[in-house]
């Protein structure tokens, strides 16, 4: 039988680069002291643990991998946009009057849901995202004692799915802030050289290490290979408060990829995402 080039099965079709996601951003002129202060204290007792408190030392675990505090934001999904569909999904987020009205509906326990009252959370605990002795991201959930936060995360998630913006994830909406992800640290693992290059190979300093896809943690397609036993510092964290009282102020599209914020003598002083689009909640 002829045997013809094209007899191999065709390649896998590329999943599309996701370039902005949909999320609740925490950080306000007025969460951004506790935050700033909270995430401090966390780099802190990773660093002094190296010589006072072993322990409580991540092995693996760069100082790039805890996010920066302009970067603490909570999901509600990703997208792979063109300009014409971004567009679009800015005029559904300036649309969103019924699901902002959602959180003034009286619903029970009254005492906890005043049409009055901002939406608040709370950010306690340190939870991992997988199995805490082989992971790559650890998270603090929200806490809504209003209980209004995620049927009204989940009705806005909604409406920008049904319109096709959001990247299909058959998984249940889980509300995080993510405080430590490894796709952003040094270290992450690589096929090792043949031996004549290692042979060859003078020592030098690891290059800064980056996503290698669009996808910067976000999302089902996000791909991090260095993994981490987190057990010790989660059992640390575990009632840890980061953050409390924090008012929920907006909802935004904002761009994948978090920009360096650099001072006047251009040292790197923070992260954040780029809001291309943002609607108040009531506050």
């Amino acid at each position: 039988m002829a045997r013809y080039k094209g007899s191999r099965k065709p390649p896998g079709q590329k999943k599309p680069p996701l370039t902005h996601f949909l999320c609740l951003p925490l950080v306000t002129p007025d969460s951004r002291p506790h935050l700033e202060e909270s995430l401090r204290y966390f780099r802190d007792a990773h660093a002094a643990g190296r010589d006072d408190s072993p322990e409580l030392v991540v092995p693996g675990m760069h100082p790039k991998a805890i996010r920066a505090v302009g970067a603490l934001h909570c999901t509600l999904g990703v997208m792979s946009l063109d300009k014409q569909k971004l567009e679009q999904a800015i005029e559904t987020l300036q649309g969103l009057d019924r699901a902002v009205s959602s959180l003034e509906r009286p619903v029970s326990p009254p005492l906890l849901n005043r049409s009055s009252e901002p939406l608040k959370i709370n950010l306690t605990g340190l939870v991992s995202m997988h199995n805490p002795r082989n992971t790559s991201i650890l998270y603090s959930a929200p806490a809504d004692l209003s209980e209004r936060l995620y049927p009204f995360c989940l009705e806005v998630q909604r409406q920008f799915a049904d319109r096709g913006f959001l990247v299909p994830d058959d998984r249940q909406l889980k509300l995080h802030a993510t405080i430590v992800n490894t796709i952003y640290a040094k270290g992450r693992t690589k096929r090792p050289p043949p031996k004549w290059k290692q042979k060859l190979r003078e020592e030098t300093p690891e290059p800064e290490a980056a996503p290698t896809t669009s996808t910067s943690g976000h999302g089902p397609f996000a791909n991090a290979p260095l993994k981490i036993d987190a057990t010790t510092i989660l059992e640390r964290f575990k009632e840890f408060v980061w953050a409390e009282g924090v008012v929920l102020d907006r909802i935004a599209i904002c761009e994948m990829g978090a920009k360096k914020i650099t001072d006047a003598a251009g040292k790197l002083i923070g992260e954040e995402y780029s809001e291309v689009a943002s609607v108040k909640l009531p506050t």
